[in-house]
């Protein structure tokens, strides 16, 4: 007996059926007035489909059906390029249907403020303004609670921006007293620049600890909170010593986040072959830093180096300015973590890759080669 899908829409299912080949790619589901409903991938976009019409009444399946009025599907030469394609297109068309990718996910990073007494800061919106930036990495409540504590353990303030600020080897012709804006400064976990008990200098010595800490150069703050916990320990002060450690173990676990995310991004820069199921589907990916910036078609085999062109613009991007994370749109943020996972989840794929610096090594012996362009 028929299930109620296949009675429901049987001219799709038949075209599938008849039209449909089982290779990789992206498939949409389109609604009465040529709206895209829903988009999905498949290594076997036939078997995929088909899928839809074995389902249960009721369903999310059920009611897309009910709904669509056409289904259309472009193939792709591997999973890795479908992956790319599914995501761009949910990004772009923000199908109803469809759940995961549809929500742009939420980033942060760890902001060191510019002026005369920077700040760490976490925000979900970098921009040029002078700022330094660590990031970015899914969004979590707990950022700003930890860079506070970071900031107390270094000794940076966390006072707002509109806070003035005066160094004590900053010339001031009325002379005035001046007392700490909040409790830290009067207790000394804070600096006081608002109140001149520091120089410029020494302020700008606790940016650099809090620099090479996030960079993983140092663990200093981790350190002195470690020390203080054991004073308190033995000054039996236990429930102060517990509050030490939980301190100490999220700083750890911040400085594990953000280098090990930065330094996984590093080595995510290389050339990605992915072998075609058919002549002329071989692909390669140019990755730099989790970022997909060109995928080229010209290989000839996957004996055989690139071609010259691709040697060309290989150099030329790598030629190009750095790219700051407040540059980056949602879609680029959303590609990146789908590179790290895809490396993650297929670690054997890694075999597969080539170094950046044996690709510009043969770009240079190409370019080498070539007559120096005519003048005008």
């Amino acid at each position: 007996m028929a299930s109620s899908l296949q009675i429901l829409r049987p001219d799709l299912r038949r075209r599938v059926t008849s039209d449909a080949e089982n290779r990789p790619g992206v498939y949409r589901f389109l609604g009465p007035r040529g709206e895209v409903l829903y988009i999905g991938k498949s290594v076997r976009v036939r078997t995929r489909l088909l899928s839809y019409f074995r389902g249960e009444k009721g369903g999310k399946e059920a009611e897309l059906l009910r709904t669509a009025r056409d289904v259309e599907w472009d193939y792709a030469p591997n999973e890795f390029e479908a992956l790319l394609r599914e995501l761009r297109l949910i990004q772009s068309f923000r199908p109803r249907f469809n759940v995961r990718h549809r929500r742009r996910r939420r980033f942060s990073w760890i902001r060191i403020t510019p002026g005369p007494a920077p700040r760490l800061a976490a925000t979900r919106s970098p921009r040029a303004d002078g700022s330094r930036y660590f990031g970015p990495f899914p969004a979590s409540r707990q950022l700003p609670r930890t860079l506070g504590e970071l900031a107390h353990a270094i000794g940076l303030r966390d006072c707002p921006d509109t806070t003035p600020i005066h160094f004590a080897d900053q010339l001031d012709l009325l002379g005035a007293l001046r007392t700490p804006a909040c409790i830290r400064g009067e207790v000394g976990s804070c600096p006081a620049p608002c109140a001149a008990l520091c120089t410029r200098a020494e302020y700008r010595e606790g940016v650099q600890r809090a620099e090479a800490f996030l960079a993983g150069e140092s663990d200093e703050p981790v350190r002195l909170i470690r020390t203080r916990m054991e004073s308190a320990a033995r000054a039996r002060e236990f429930e102060r010593a517990a509050r030490l450690r939980d301190r100490a173990q999220r700083l750890e676990e911040l400085q594990e986040r953000v280098v090990e995310f930065r330094h996984y991004l590093e080595r995510l820069s290389f050339i990605y072959h992915v072998p075609g199921q058919g002549p002329g589907e071989d692909r390669d990916y140019l990755i730099v830093e989790g970022r997909v910036r060109h995928t080229f078609r010209d290989r000839e085999g996957p004996d055989q180096g690139l071609q010259e062109p691709a040697l060309r613009r290989i150099r030329g991007i790598m030629q190009e300015p750095p790219i700051h994370p407040w540059s980056l749109s949602a879609t680029q943020r959303e590609e990146l973590f789908l590179v790290i996972r895809w490396f993650r989840r297929h670690p054997e794929e890694l075999a597969r890759t080539h170094p950046l610096e044996s690709s510009l090594i043969d770009a240079r012996s190409e370019l080498s080669r070539q007559p120096p362009p005519t003048p005008g």
